[in-house]
């Protein structure tokens, strides 16, 4: 037996319903505090180890990673910084990066958190100066002038799309918690529309059936006649 059109519209609302759960979800996932790396901040010149801090402590959280790569590269290559780690960090290091063995220059500096449900979230550190062997770019001081700091133009690059927090909302969980709230409402709302639509199909059915029992009862009754 085929779907009704009704049936066909309250199956295809609910897969609506659902997907809009995952998007809210999505957004919320992105809020601050769960990938967020706080230093070194964009365009800084770093020498020597560096240490990396930051967040990284979704609710549920698998595990992160760090990793590098040039920021002129166009085929994106990304170098690891260690191992994966599988502690969460909530506003401490993340973890060492020996840049002593990296030709100077532009880098971007990326942290991905793995989720439980087989999501990530990224973070990333744009414009990163690697100056090991060459000086940092200041202004050489002059007798009898204060010393100041040259502007440096940045190679350009295509920003990223950088994940954005849910609008308006402080409190991601009670967001979630609110729109799945909403979300039940409608689907219990729509499968009582779904019963009834099928309790009403089912009594013109039986309806159908005791019209027609009841015109064989007149006719048999006429040729007895």
């Amino acid at each position: 037996m085929g779907f009704s059109k009704a049936s066909r519209l309250f199956i295809i609302v609910c897969f609506a319903l659902l997907d809009a759960v995952f998007v809210v979800s999505k957004a919320a996932a992105q809020a601050p505090g769960y990938a967020d790396i706080r230093e070194p901040s964009g365009g800084e010149a770093i020498a020597g180890v560096v240490t990396i801090e930051g967040s990284a402590a979704h609710p549920s959280f698998v595990s992160y990673d760090l990793s590098f790569a040039h920021s002129d590269d166009p085929t994106e290559t990304w170098f690891l910084i260690g191992n994966a780690v599988h502690t969460k960090v909530a506003d401490g290091r993340l973890g060492l990066w020996d840049t002593s063995g990296i030709t100077d220059g532009f880098y971007t500096l990326r942290m991905r958190v793995h989720l439980s449900n087989n999501t990530m979230l990224e973070s990333f550190v744009e414009g990163l100066r690697i100056r090991n062997s060459t000086p940092i770019e200041t202004a050489t001081p002059q007798p009898g002038r204060i010393e100041t700091t040259a502007t440096i133009t940045l190679p350009t690059r295509t920003p990223r799309p950088t994940p954005l927090p849910f609008p308006g909302a402080s409190d991601p969980s009670t967001v979630l918690q609110t729109f799945t709230g909403g979300l039940i409402a409608g689907v219990l709302l729509l499968l009582a529309l779904g019963i009834y639509l099928f309790i009403r199909r089912r009594s013109q059915e039986r309806w159908a059936v005791l019209r027609m029992r009841q015109m064989l009862r007149h006719t048999n009754r006429k040729k007895r006649r």
